[in-house]
């Protein structure tokens, strides 16, 4: 639901409240009898009445055609247990899991300046390219998104070519958080 959506709810919400609580003074007898029926007999000879119900009649059907809509694009199931099959021959066969593969990528995103943190996702496909890459990065601030982007791209199927021998895997990227605390890594023994 954009904006526009979210305005309206808000105002068809504001309307509905306002309505349910003169209806509950009345109910209580907080509102006299005299004064909610003069004051409904000049509602109804008016024009702007009719508008009015118009007016949340189109709202209505507005938000119930939002919620019903499908327009939103759903997020493919991946199944992060499976393996990627690199390989069949007289030998055998030779296959890497995903969550294996999530960390290669992970790592080789990681290795970029600039990015602070990375998470990835790798969903299996059929074609010549068995795989593609989504990644989600927090990038430093004072770095641009588009050369990091590229720079991300090329780390990332540099290591996937090194591990896979599969090159030009597609990588979608992008950047979830722009930050400036410093994101400790554990620190290595040498």
């Amino acid at each position: 639901m954009g904006i526009l959506g979210r305005l309206l709810l808000l105002l068809y919400i504001l309307a509905v409240m306002a309505a349910l609580v003169v209806s509950a003074g009345v109910c209580l007898h907080f509102i006299p009898a005299q004064t909610w029926q003069d004051t409904l007999n000049w509602l109804i000879g008016r024009k702007e009445t009719l508008a009015v119900l118009a007016v949340m009649f189109l709202a209505s059907l507005c938000l119930l055609s939002m919620a019903l809509s499908s327009k939103r694009k759903v997020a493919e199931v991946v199944d992060i247990s499976g393996d990627i099959e690199l390989e069949k021959g007289n030998a055998g066969e030779v296959k890497v899991t995903v969550p294996a593969l999530v960390g290669v990528v992970e790592r080789a995103a990681l290795n970029v300046v600039g990015v602070r943190q990375a998470s990835a996702n790798v969903a299996k496909k059929s074609g010549e390219v068995p795989l593609k890459v989504q990644l989600d990065i927090a990038l430093s601030q004072n770095y641009a998104a588009p050369e990091i982007s590229g720079q991300v791209k090329d780390s990332v199927n540099a290591a996937l070519k090194t591990v896979l021998q599969i090159s030009n895997v597609p990588v979608e990227i992008k950047v979830v958080e722009i930050t400036h605390a410093v994101i400790e890594r554990e620190k290595r023994v040498v």
